[in-house]
């Protein structure tokens, strides 16, 4: 999956997106899903970090750091 906008889902496919909610929330109660955790970059590499969208090498969310 290369993204998800889940307003969109929502006005789009409403039942999936409950589905899709209350699979997430069992795996959660389960302990199998945690809270995501973003890479952390420091500012400077920004561009670094740029081309990692660009070439959709990114995998889960990026965050850079003053």
């Amino acid at each position: 999956m290369i993204g998800l906008n889940i307003g969109t889902l929502i006005q789009a496919a409403p039942q999936i997106f409950g589905e899709v909610m209350g699979e997430m929330s069992a795996l959660l109660a389960a302990g199998v899903l945690g809270p995501g955790r973003p890479t952390t970059y420091e500012l400077a590499e920004g561009p670094k970090v740029l081309a990692e969208l660009e070439a959709r090498a990114a995998v889960g969310k990026l965050a850079l750091l003053p």
